[in-house]
């Protein structure tokens, strides 16, 4: 599912569509500032993660990060942008960067829905076994029964596979190439201002790519996503690089060893109380409503857990996203209005 449809910018430098002003003279306070904060977010996001474990609530609170984090950079590049020679090119790199954003966005969203359709199997399957007079546990007939072991064995058969057809662009090159697009650099002479403005842009890909990284790898069951490495010059590199080598490490330690049941801690949650109501389903004794009733009741509990994780990293990654659009549609109105200034002038 595509959140929306993008649209290719050409290469330009807004900073030109800002008149120049005199250059901050606490550059290295900005930077340390940017990094301090970054640094507390990240210590929230590595103290919520056990084990470590991968679920997505935890996503939830990555995409949080990831977003508080943009929120920052753009702050921070609005507060220098007009200090910048009109040569910086270096929210041009940005605008390049954004776009596979987008295509990473939507292609993580996609997978989202197939969760949310899973989700309607365990719905349905909870539904049989709801008594309509009086909302409370009553055991199917004999044929609802069996159509209740048939859509939880669905369940277990719409589980991710990184061998199967991708609907949309592969998510791994989507990475791959977010990841390319964040090394990239401005060409000739670059202001004091625009070098923090360059190394936040940077800080902010890594960090992206981190948290993009993760989602796909997690969701699509992918082992081989690719990873990033913060160099010693920002203070979080430490924090960075350790929880990123204690998620991948478990992601790629699940994935080798076949755990099929899902990645993330509330899909194995529901499959595991799936698989122990069919047991008792097709089970041969004759007289089940206790078992029945105690193994709907310990899904119910997995389902909710599973339904809030899908729903909060919905409006996450949604929320995200028509931010980076709305960025990148803002930037594009001021390169327009500062060109038809130009002509203006001209005339």
């Amino acid at each position: 599912m595509y959140l929306t449809e993008k649209y290719n910018l050409p290469s330009f430098s807004p900073f030109r569509t800002v008149a120049k002003r005199s250059v901050p003279n606490n550059l290295d306070l900005i930077s340390r500032s940017f990094d301090d904060n970054v640094l507390r977010r990240l210590k929230t996001l590595s103290s919520t993660s056990n084990s470590p474990s991968i679920s997505l609530s935890w996503l939830s609170l990555a995409v949080d990060f990831l977003s508080s984090t943009h929120d920052e950079a753009q702050a921070l590049i609005s507060n220098l942008r007009s200090s910048c020679a009109t040569q910086d090119d270096s929210l041009a790199l940005y605008l390049n960067y954004s776009v596979k954003l987008l295509d990473v966005c939507n292609s993580i969203s996609s997978e989202i829905e197939r969760l949310r359709q899973r989700r309607l199997l365990i719905n349905f399957v909870l539904h049989l076994f709801k008594n309509p007079s009086c909302d409370g546990f009553q055991v199917p007939v004999a044929d609802k029964l069996c159509r209740a072991g048939e859509s939880l064995s669905d369940w277990e058969k719409k589980l991710p596979s990184n061998r199967r057809g991708f609907q949309i662009q592969d998510p791994e090159a989507l990475v791959r190439d977010l990841a390319s697009a964040i090394g990239a650099a401005t060409r000739g002479k670059v202001s004091s201002a625009g070098k923090v403005i360059q190394r936040t842009i940077y800080a902010v890909g890594l960090v992206t790519v981190f948290v993009a990284g993760v989602a796909v790898s997690a969701l699509y069951g992918l082992p081989d996503v690719s990873e990033v490495r913060v160099p010693a010059e920002f203070l979080w590199a430490d924090e960075f690089n350790g929880l990123q080598l204690a998620i991948f490490g478990e992601l790629k330690r699940r994935v080798f060893e076949g755990e099929r049941k899902g990645l993330l801690a509330e899909t194995n949650e529901v499959a595991t109380c799936g698989n122990r109501l069919r047991g008792v389903i097709d089970g041969g004794e004759e007289d089940k409503r206790e078992r029945l009733e105690r193994a709907v009741k310990e899904l119910e509990k997995a389902t909710l857990a599973f339904s809030e994780g899908v729903d909060r990293l919905t409006n996450g990654v949604n929320g995200f996203f028509h931010k980076v659009l709305t960025t990148r549609t803002g930037l594009l109105d001021n390169y327009r209005v500062g060109n038809e200034k130009t002509k203006q002038t001209k005339i």
